[in-house]
């Protein structure tokens, strides 16, 4: 039970919510496009709906304002929604390939079906999006599927699991409340995806249990996203966008800026900059974050102690911010200068309010501290200059890449959202996210009139039968020529051309 806000799933009962879920999907029942229609509509409705309580249960886990769960989480869930639901009857379609001539009689066709049984892990920062949009992509695609919400989460979680039953249909789409216990007895199922959103170290567990029944998986992970700030940024602007990634949710946000790579030129200037956006953010500008009803908490005692184990360990200096609430678990936006490589700051993905900035002469030493660290889930650059952002996303490797904002591209219709490397692996958002839980059913119809043709490859071989299927089928592949012989090859054909058509013509 998580502090009597709900009660978890015994975990003796979880192997009969597994066999429900596979029992209702080989029923055929979730095939239907007007079956995935109806209960897409009705997600909208669960969260719609209930905005209100969604931002309640927010407010209670850990103090976010319901602004932020509004444009962060609701709206951005309903607009998924909506893409979705227009573009079902589209994306399920049958595909009729392209192929080449010999093949066009078998009517290569790819039909999009669904994986089947899926088991949806979400997160605690984001706990309604990161879990009902991946949800989202399960129903879309015909699956069926497990969900367990974040316990860190404890009321948004009880939220979740009060409404799917109601919404939506439960013996299609079942909630698994609980923490370790549960997730381990979950773990041992076997399914045909999990879409997990979370931590590397988790990561590493649940892909070692799905390697167990060879099960693909989706991970949502995060890393240090860096931010290169240019000399010939716009610095005001920048550093309030900066600031507001590391404002929103107290920074507890995968892709939020996790350090600020800037010359020692554009550092006293960014650090002034982005005192003044922050000072702006408050009513009374004077007056510290940790008394700000705006300003969400840390999640949790465990965060909290170790972002304050980070923040006291730095051999870096504070530029402004560092006060902290212990009772509230609040800790102001920390902006930190003279930030080493090795510093504490540097050692992890920070997941909170602290910023640490390191100085370096230039945007090939940027580009070369970026590239020692792991793969990030986000990158940003500020410049002016658009060649400067496409030298340094050539020569790194990112999730995403934004230039000149933060965060926006989790938002944007019809970007993929996603990792590589240490990231995480896979991709959501938009069609991608029918794509992640659809199998790509490659099919063809050879009538049986076509063994005129296709005789050549029964035994017994011949040279004349290999000659015979060569000509249908057989490919060379054309050495590079020159300029020159490349027109004179294309005037030879024409010339052959027009001789065949003149000695029809003679015969005629």
């Amino acid at each position: 039970m998580s502090k009597g806000i709900y009660s978890d799933t015994p975990v003796d009962e979880i192997p009969a919510l597994h066999r429900q879920a596979y029992a209702t999907f080989l029923s055929g029942k979730t095939r239907s496009i007007e079956y995935r229609k109806r209960q897409i509509k009705q997600l909208g409705f669960l969260i719609q709906d209930n905005e209100q309580e969604f931002c309640r249960a927010l407010e209670q886990d850990f103090g976010r304002p319901a602004f932020e769960t509004i444009t962060g989480e609701l709206n951005p869930a309903k607009q998924e929604i909506e893409e979705v639901y227009h573009h079902l009857d589209q994306w399920a379609k049958p595909v009729r390939v392209k192929t080449s001539f010999a093949w066009k009689g078998v009517k290569p066709t790819v039909y999009q079906e669904p994986k089947g049984v899926v088991l949806v892990i979400g997160t605690w920062n984001y706990p309604v999006t990161l879990l009902l949009i991946p949800l989202l992509g399960a129903i879309a695609a015909g699956c069926t599927a497990l969900v367990k919400p974040a316990e860190q989460a404890p009321h948004t979680a009880a939220l979740i699991a009060h409404l799917l039953p109601q919404y939506l249909d439960p013996s299609a789409y079942l909630p698994v409340l609980g923490a370790i216990d549960q997730a381990t007895a979950v773990l041992k199922l076997k399914f045909d995806h999990i879409f997990y959103t979370g931590s590397g170290g988790i990561a590493k567990i649940i892909a070692r249990a799905a390697a167990e029944h060879l099960t693909p998986l989706t991970l949502e992970l995060g890393g240090k996203s860096p931010a290169v700030v240019f000399d010939d940024a716009d610095i005001d602007t920048i550093a309030r966008r900066i600031m507001w990634a590391k404002y929103t949710n107290a920074g507890q946000i995968c892709i939020s800026v996790d350090y600020v790579l800037v010359t020692p030129a554009t550092e006293p200037k960014l650090i002034a900059a982005m005192q003044r956006a922050l000072d702006s953010f408050k009513a009374d500008s004077s007056a510290s974050l940790t008394t700000n009803a705006d300003y969400s908490r840390v999640i949790n005692d465990r965060h909290y102690q170790r972002l304050s184990s980070l923040l006291d360990k730095t051999r870096g200096q504070i530029a402004f911010g560092g006060k902290r609430d212990d009772h509230e678990r609040k800790i102001e936006v920390t902006v930190v200068t003279g930030v080493q490589a090795d510093d504490a700051l540097m050692s992890e993905e920070i997941f909170g309010p602290l910023l640490p900035v390191v100085t370096l002469p230039d945007k090939d030493a940027m580009i070369r501290f970026i590239q020692e660290r792991e793969t990030p889930l986000a990158l940003y650059v500020f410049s002016q200059s658009n060649k400067n952002a496409q030298y340094v996303r050539e020569r790194t490797r990112s999730g995403g890449f934004v230039h000149n904002d933060v965060l926006v591209h989790f938002m944007i219709p019809g970007l993929p959202f996603g990792g590589t490397g240490a990231a995480g692996y896979g991709n959501y958002h938009g069609k991608r996210t029918f794509d992640t839980f659809s199998h790509e059913r490659a099919s063809a119809s050879v009538p049986t009139w076509m063994d005129t043709l296709l005789a050549a490859r029964y035994p017994p071989y011949t040279a004349k039968k290999l000659k015979m299927l060569l000509f249908a089928t057989g490919v060379v592949i054309k050495r590079p020529t020159s300029g020159l012989a490349a027109v004179w090859g294309k005037v030879w054909k024409l010339l052959v051309a027009v001789a065949a058509v003149a000695a029809i013509r003679s015969r005629l």
